[in-house]
């Protein structure tokens, strides 16, 4: 729909998930997918962070300079950022069973294409190709719990699977290490692709969409869900970008999501630096910060649901949390000046914490604000605003070293980010949904 400014306008139905229709089998299969998207995700980024946990390695097997690892790690990033508004659109155009297996399956192969490279060209390539892949798992998620939970549950799922993330880095960190240590650099990318590819297996047999008594009319009663979604045809990115609500919480991931990007991809490489670390040292340190992002995704899901239970609209309260995680997040910019790794650790897993509120949050706060049939597509958006400005950070990452060999200018931007991107939201995003109308 379209108002008569031409920006689309979205209107806000009631949601069919979470309602008594779905019966006692229905409540326990809901969180059996919930299990299932959780475990998705924290495969994802296992898969995603064995170069990083890798990079020092590799990086001297290579010979690859600062600047040459960026681009690696770019050329997953391009092909992210990419697929983030690409896969979001696929998902919601085939629904999440499909969307999703065939994500995994994809980027499933394509880490265990990275045993078989040998140099940082082949490393590029490989990456690439995961990252076509990669994003699909987080639309696809986040439709799931859209389709099986209402508004007042969806945050602590949403948190779930999106904490996850935090504890698929914490498991990739000593479980990489230990692979790479006994067996070789090669098998911690075999065995982390077969993961996946189990996962996909079981996906495919088990997921369905919620059976909905229909009302007098013969429509679903509530909102947009099941086949309906997947039969309306979704709106363009471009549609999408003429409503100030999408440009607001792009804008916000857009100054935000290159913060973690660049904690996640070179705080190895800024402890082997700088600290002297070996990869040994690594595997037994560089897990903790990933601890606190996890404490921090579901406080932003528990947080957010008791905020709306005691009375604030979902969005604000989604908002608030939003608002105090930029308030902290500048304590970050004290790395920059750390006397020591364990101090530099700690603002980190600070970080970490402040990163998954504001992942969180953001994520849950689509749904808040738009129709379920375009949150993938949405998301899919947000994702690639961020990765898109991150693509060009990493690259200065790696240039701001080879050239200064210094690290603190990197840590003073990264602070700035997420009070950045609070700003945003406080000044164009616009709680209340509007009414769809013609133009």
């Amino acid at each position: 729909m379209s108002s008569a400014s031409g920006q689309p306008q979205f209107t806000q139905t009631a949601d069919l998930a979470g309602d008594c229709s779905l019966g006692a089998d229905g409540q326990t299969l809901r969180w059996v997918f919930v299990a299932m998207i959780t475990a998705s995700t924290i495969i994802n980024v296992i898969d995603s962070n064995t170069l990083f946990v890798l990079a020092p390695s590799l990086q001297s097997k290579f010979r690859m300079s600062n600047t040459g690892y960026s681009y690696v790690v770019d050329a997953y990033l391009i092909s992210f950022t990419a697929m983030y508004t690409g896969g979001g659109w696929f998902v919601d155009r085939v629904g999440e069973k499909i969307g999703m297996g065939g994500c995994v399956l994809w980027w499933s192969v394509a880490g265990m294409l990275h045993s078989v490279a040998r140099g940082a060209l082949s490393l590029g390539i490989f990456r690439f190709l995961l990252g076509i892949g990669a994003p699909g798992n987080y639309p696809g998620a986040l439709r799931v719990c859209t389709t099986w939970f209402s508004k007042e549950e969806r945050g602590l799922p949403v948190a779930i699977f999106s904490s996850s993330s935090s504890l698929g880095s914490l498991i990739a960190v000593p479980m990489v290490t230990w692979l790479a240590l006994r067996y070789g650099w090669q098998s911690a990318f075999l065995v982390t692709g077969f993961l996946g590819l189990v996962w996909t297996a079981i996906w495919t047999l088990v997921y369905r969409m919620p059976h909905r008594p229909v009302d007098s009319q013969g429509t679903a009663r509530g909102s947009e869900s099941g086949d309906a979604m997947i039969q309306q045809k979704p709106e363009s990115p471009l549609q999408l970008l003429k409503n100030p609500n999408v440009r607001a919480i792009v804008a916000s991931r857009l100054v935000s999501d290159p913060v973690w990007l660049f904690y996640l991809s070179w705080t190895p490489l800024y402890l082997a630096q700088a600290w002297g670390y070996s990869l040994r040292d690594i595997g037994l340190y560089a897990w903790i910060p990933f601890i606190f992002g996890g404490a921090g995704g579901i406080f932003a899901g528990v947080a957010s649901d008791w905020l709306i239970r005691r009375g604030l609209k979902p969005a604000r309260a989604r908002k608030l949390l939003l608002y105090s995680a930029g308030a902290i997040a500048p304590l970050g910019m004290l790395i920059a000046f750390a006397g020591s790794a364990g101090f530099a650790l700690a603002l980190i897993a600070l970080m970490a914490f402040v990163s998954y509120i504001w992942y969180i949050n953001t994520a849950t706060l689509i749904p808040d604000v738009f129709p379920a049939r375009v949150v993938g597509s949405v998301l899919g958006l947000m994702g690639t605003a961020g990765t898109l400005l991150g693509i060009i950070f990493t690259w200065f990452v790696g240039f701001q070293l080879d050239r200064f060999h210094s690290w603190k200018l990197l840590f003073v931007i990264a602070g700035s980010g997420h009070l950045l991107g609070s700003i945003i939201l406080f000044r164009f995003l616009n709680e209340k949904p509007t009414e769809a109308h013609s133009a």
